[in-house]
């Protein structure tokens, strides 16, 4: 079965806009499986949900569990999956602002489903993720079994109007904010201190100055829990000459650093062709390393090591090898860490919280 994208985003759109209130019971469950999927280890399933959803507002033919038509040539109402999600769904949910649970644009070619043959293939799920996903099929038996389309699309719109309320919405970045180099590294220390959220705060800041330092163009920055095989350390600066090539790769813990940890990322470096790495260490409660003998263990690699404990140290050298005199450039990095925060997907409270932080900073 070829589900007909143009009927489907033209369902979308009706169903976004719809002037009905949705239906209870099927807010309830988008509501649950929103909430075990924030308590476990994915959000994969919240987009295969809104798929299977949507799938069946179009035609009510269609075999939820026969998702990858190639497997099942003989189904006449199978259908693919991932081609919908990716052709409609991403697209339609980022234009009319309800979160899908997950950013990529092919949300189907995350664990299990890039794997599956057949929704209930037994395909292996990640134990944390077990109880979502387990949640999601019943949901899916459920949709199945409907004899309509027009019951498939009261869930479609309860599944819209519960995802737009997870939808973060940022505050603006406050252009009139000013702050000294000194006062910047007070505000970074306390906007860290009291909610590391994952790590993604600190990882926002060090690619925001980092910004400011070689451009937005040569720093790339994960989001958190990105496959580690992409980039060498949490944020990165490619080469000026060869956009392909890794010049520094910056590892960034707001928890304390052993000397085996900075062994595992240099290695890692050392795999993927970085000679110059750095350890940014900012956890109150770390203990000072042997820089000299971590030097020299690098050196054996052939490859140069720093390590920055604390926020200071960092901030004042970036600022400093900035092109801009180090005032104008602090006050630079404001909008920049804006915009990583919400690049890392931070939440909203925290890019809130430092535009107010940032703000008390006003001269």
């Amino acid at each position: 079965m070829k589900i007909d994208k143009d009927a489907a985003a033209t369902i979308i759109r009706h169903e976004a806009k719809s002037s009905k209130p949705p239906d209870p019971k099927w807010v309830k469950k988008v509501e649950k499986l929103s909430q075990l999927c924030a308590e476990g280890v994915s959000c994969t399933h919240i987009a295969f949900l809104g798929t299977s959803i949507l799938a069946k507002s179009v035609s009510r033919n269609a075999d939820l569990f026969a998702i990858k038509p190639d497997h099942e040539p003989d189904n006449p109402n199978s259908y693919s999956a991932r081609s919908l999600c990716h052709g409609v769904l991403v697209p339609l949910s980022a234009e009319l602002g309800f979160n899908i649970g997950v950013t990529g644009r092919e949300p189907l070619n995350n664990q299990p489903y890039f794997r599956m043959t057949r929704l209930g293939d037994d395909t292996p799920v990640h134990r944390g993720a077990r109880a979502a996903f387990d949640y999601m099929v019943s949901l899916i038996q459920e949709l199945d079994k409907l004899k309509n389309e027009n019951d498939a699309r009261k869930a479609l719109r309860a599944f819209i109007a519960v995802r737009s309320k997870h939808q973060p919405r940022y505050s603006d970045y406050d252009e009139k904010a000013v702050l000294t180099p000194d006062r910047l590294v007070a505000v970074i220390t306390a906007f860290v201190k009291e909610n590391s959220e994952g790590g993604r705060r600190a990882q926002a800041i060090v690619a925001g100055l980092l910004d400011v330092f070689a451009g937005t163009d040569r720093v790339d920055s994960g989001r958190i829990n990105d496959p580690s095989r992409h980039y060498p350390g949490d944020v990165c600066i490619r080469s000026a000459v060869n956009k392909d090539a890794w010049e520094k790769a910056f590892e960034v813990r707001d928890k304390p650093v052993s000397e085996n940890d900075v062994h595992i990322f240099g290695k890692k470096c050392v795999d993927m062709g970085v000679r110059e790495v750095s350890v940014v260490m900012v956890s109150e409660k770390q203990q000072r390393l042997n820089e000299q003998a971590l030097t020299d263990w690098a050196y054996g690699f052939g490859i140069g090591m720093t390590l920055f404990h604390g926020w200071s140290e960092f901030v004042n050298q970036v600022l400093f090898w900035s092109s801009e005199a180090k005032p104008l450039a602090a006050n630079q990095v404001l909008r920049l860490i804006h915009e990583r925060l919400v690049s890392v997907e931070a939440s909203p409270e925290s890019v809130s919280r430092w535009q107010t932080l940032i703000s008390g900073e006003k001269k």
